[in-house]
Parts: structure tokens; C-alpha cells; sequence
């Protein structure tokens, strides 16, 4: 009877153990300004894509933009290299079910070199 149970404290403690472990690339926190027309952007998105044509890859991750700043959400950063970043700014001011409000620009697409270290990159209007 007591084989059972030792083979479910062992189970238990290998999927406890695992589960702190990261699965996947290590990613990077990224933060910094977003301005448009020497403003800083209310309120948005930045898409960060690893830049495949270059060599790159990895899952994307995202910047939200608050008061023209941004960050990726902890743990969820980029993979550092060559990516495609794609900024959507918007007027802050919730508009029924768009958040964000209203697109102050067309959302804009750049090539960019990020560290693989946790680091910051400002982006300037288009």
C-alpha cells in the first residue's frame, strides 16, 4: 500500500520542481518613449516580431504604450536580434469598445536591433 503513495510524492514533486523551470528562448524586457510629433503617444501598441528575413526567430511579444512610455509585460519580452516593431498609437480617450481610443498615425513598421539583455529603444513617430 505504501508504493502507491510514494510514487505519487515523486510525481507530485517532479511536476512542482518543472514547473519553475522556463520553458523556451530567453526573453528580454524592453521599455522606453513613444512620441509623435514631439508628443508623447497616449496610449497604444507595440508589436515586436523576431525578423525572420534576418536570421531571427522566437516568439513576438508586445509593448503596451501608457502616457508615452511602454513596456513588455514581465517574462514575456523579446529575444533580443533583429526584429520588425510595428507602432500603434492611439488618443487615449476610450471610444465605446476601442480601448484605446482613436489611431492618432497609421500603424508604422520599422526593422530594429535589440539586445539580448533587458534594455530600453524610444521610438519616434513616423
Amino acid at each position: 500500500m505504501r508504493r502507491p503513495s510514494a510514487v505519487c510524492g515523486w510525481v507530485l514533486l517532479l511536476f512542482v520542481v518543472g514547473c519553475g523551470q522556463q520553458r523556451g528562448p530567453t526573453r528580454y524586457d524592453l521599455s522606453g518613449s513613444v512620441t509623435y510629433r514631439g508628443q508623447p503617444v497616449p496610449a497604444g501598441w507595440i508589436f515586436l516580431d523576431p525578423d525572420s528575413s534576418r536570421g531571427n526567430s522566437g516568439p513576438g511579444s508586445v509593448g503596451t504604450i501608457r502616457d508615452g512610455r511602454y513596456e513588455t509585460a514581465p517574462g514575456k519580452g523579446t529575444v533580443g536580434g533583429p526584429h520588425v516593431a510595428t507602432v500603434n498609437g492611439r488618443d487615449g480617450v476610450p471610444n465605446g469598445e476601442i480601448p484605446g481610443g482613436l489611431p492618432l498615425f497609421a500603424p508604422y513598421s520599422m526593422k530594429i536591433d535589440l539586445p539580448k539583455e533587458s534594455s530600453t529603444y524610444d521610438f519616434n513617430g513616423p
